[in-house]
Formats: structure tokens, C-alpha cells, sequence
């Protein structure tokens, strides 16, 4: 009986293996039959994945996607609900941020905004007189975007804080009148 299983796993391994032979031969003009096929698993199986970076802070970076940023095809958008920040290249998630909002009592705004204002380092608060590096003001108002303190709940008094490094690189990513979209709660990432 254990002959049997052997010698039939034999040959089944021999035919498998003259498949595989015989799918990659020649095609008969330079190229193997293998790369004249398209869409195959094989194929498929050994393209790059997208790397995603993970920052401390919490945010996620795909730097491929972030990497086709440009003024025409990049928007901000915020999930109040989920404290969350997303800037988005052609509708696909290139950082995903945790941000902290308004605390209770304070109201940060909901709707669509533009960039109106950047300001990369010696911004004040003018209400409590502490620095607001990577500011970005949306559309004239008294609020905006910039890096701060993140404790992990609603905390701000309606200015949207990010953690540094996702400050920087949404500041860096984004130009005057990109569209920024914030959401009481946000479906689409």
C-alpha cells in the first residue's frame, strides 16, 4: 500500500512538473510563454505589496500613494467620531492620523473648507499664547490644522492637532485651497 501512494505521488510530481516545463518554454519570438500571459496568480503572486509605515504617534503612511500627492488630486479629510485624519490622493488613503478635536463645551466646525493659510513654524495661539507648528487655516476662519498635543480623547478648543509628523507631512503634502473636508462621522476609509 505504501508503494502505491509513493509510486502515484511520483507521478503525479512528474506530470506536474513537465506542466510547469512545458508552460515556460519558448513562444516562438524571444519572449517565454510566461510573460506573454497576463493577469495570471503566479504573476500576481510576486508583486510588491504596498508597505504601509507605522509612526508611534499612531499614524499609518503609505508612502506610495503619498508619493503621487499633488495639488490637483489631494484632499484632507476628518471623522470627528473616530478622531481620526485622513489625507486622501485620488480618493485612496496616503495617512491615516489619530487628531483630537474640540473638548466638550467647544465646537470644532463640520462642512468644506479650503486651505487658506499655511504657516510652518512661529504661529501663537492667540487664546492661549502656545506655538502651532505646521498651521493650516481652513478657509479664512479662526480654525485650522496643525501639530500639538494628542491625549487620546477630544481635547482641543476646535482646532484639529496632529501628532508632529503627521502635521509635517500633511502640511508638506497639501497647498493653498486644498479641499478639506470634515465629517461627524466619516464611512469612507
Amino acid at each position: 500500500m505504501k508503494r502505491r501512494v509513493l509510486s502515484y505521488g511520483l507521478a503525479l510530481s512528474l506530470i506536474l512538473g513537465a506542466a510547469a516545463a512545458t508552460s515556460c518554454t519558448s513562444s516562438g519570438n524571444g519572449t517565454s510563454a510566461v510573460s506573454t500571459r497576463n493577469g495570471n496568480m503566479f504573476q500576481s503572486s510576486f508583486r510588491s505589496k504596498p508597505s504601509i509605515e507605522r509612526h508611534e504617534s499612531g499614524a499609518r503612511v503609505n508612502p506610495m500613494i503619498l508619493s503621487q500627492s499633488n495639488s490637483k488630486n489631494t484632499r484632507v479629510v476628518i471623522d470627528v467620531a473616530d478622531q481620526r485624519g485622513y489625507l486622501l490622493v485620488d480618493g485612496k488613503v496616503a495617512i491615516d492620523t489619530p487628531v483630537s478635536t474640540a473638548r466638550p463645551g467647544k465646537w470644532t466646525p463640520r462642512g468644506s473648507f479650503n486651505i487658506s493659510q499655511k504657516v510652518r513654524t512661529g504661529k501663537i495661539s492667540t487664546i492661549y499664547g502656545v506655538e502651532m507648528p505646521y498651521w493650516m487655516r481652513l478657509s479664512g476662519s479662526a480654525y485650522g490644522m496643525h501639530a500639538g498635543h494628542l491625549p487620546g480623547y477630544p481635547a482641543s478648543a476646535g482646532c484639529i492637532r496632529m501628532p508632529p509628523s503627521s502635521a509635517q507631512m500633511i502640511f508638506d503634502n497639501t497647498t493653498y485651497g486644498t479641499r478639506v473636508n470634515i465629517y461627524s462621522s466619516w464611512g469612507g476609509a
